[in-house]
């Protein structure tokens, strides 16, 4: 084949591509709902009160006392709300902005960072300390 009869082929090519391409948009645009992907948007921005943290997240970890993580693993209830803000347990760095989101989800729910803490530390269970929450917290809380 000579390059010209290449080129061509080349060009037919690329020119089906870019047709089947547009017409793959247009398909997509006609079939999309934007109230639906707005609706999905939002749904996925809710965020889980502080008392469904501990209990779902507290799931997947061994509760500890006296301190954030262990590295094997285990969490205080601090630790279970912090890594529910992405923090892995292990990076130090990481750990500062995810503390820093974790009382500022604490404050606007009006729960103490030394209340949860002695809650923890002084035996109670992951689920004993979300039942005392949504017992004891105020309805700004309880409204999230």
């Amino acid at each position: 084949m000579t390059q010209q009869q290449l080129l061509r082929q080349e060009s037919s090519v690329s020119q089906t591509l870019r047709t089947y391409k547009k017409q793959l948009t247009q398909n997509i645009e006609r079939n999309t709902h934007v109230p639906n992907i707005i609706t999905i948007s939002q749904q996925s921005k809710q965020e889980l009160s502080i008392s469904q943290i501990i209990r779902t997240y507290g799931k997947r970890f061994k509760q500890i006392r006296k301190q954030y993580t262990d590295g094997l693993g285990g969490r205080c209830v601090m630790g279970v709300i912090m890594s529910y803000y992405g923090w892995d347990g292990k990076c130090i760095t990481n750990a500062e902005r995810r503390l820093y989101a974790a009382l500022v989800a604490l404050r606007q729910a009006g729960i103490s960072k030394e209340l949860l803490i002695e809650l923890n530390d002084s035996g109670a269970t992951f689920d004993e300390i979300a039942d005392y929450l949504d017992k004891n917290c105020g309805s700004a809380y309880k409204n999230r």
